[in-house]
């Protein structure tokens, strides 16, 4: 269900007619583009709608939680979720599940999203690092050199 786009432009001449693509919508929501390449399309959208969105994202935030706290075999609906999780070792792949799991629930108790996308980000590149053979080379005797002199990984 795509938004229908209208400029800025438009939104500031005739607000009314945006305002009725806006109640016309499936989405309930407009996309306003902006003219600025440094600077984000913006997204006019129904009270009603954002507050559905955000229900619904805490009711999933919850559910999926509490799964992934009763231990589910997140070694296996990870990599289902992200299919660049099968880079990742076992234990890397429970350490991303945990680390989504609190940051799943501190993110939504805030409302904002930023966090959980920078921990996906941030796993994301590991994967990307293990997936090429020799920055994965380089990693792994990295890693070697901490544990043969002492140091923790």
């Amino acid at each position: 269900m795509r938004a229908p786009e209208v400029n800025l432009s438009e939104l500031s001449l005739h607000p009314r007619r945006v305002v009725e693509q806006l109640e016309q919508s499936p989405s309930r929501s407009v996309r306003i583009r902006r003219r600025e390449k440094d600077k984000p399309d913006l997204l006019l959208v129904t009270a009603e709608r954002a507050e559905q969105a955000a229900a619904a994202v805490s009711a999933a935030v919850a559910i999926l939680v509490e799964l992934m706290r009763r231990d589910v075999e997140t070694t296996e609906v990870l990599p289902a979720a992200f299919p660049w999780a099968r880079y990742l070792s076992a234990a890397e792949t429970r350490a991303f599940a945990g680390e989504l799991a609190e940051t799943l629930e501190r993110a939504e108790s805030l409302g904002n999203p930023v966090p959980v996308a920078a921990l996906v980000a941030k796993w994301k590149q590991t994967a990307e690092a293990h997936a090429d053979p020799e920055v994965a080379e380089i990693l792994r005797r990295k890693h070697h050199n901490r544990q043969t002199s002492g140091q923790s990984s």
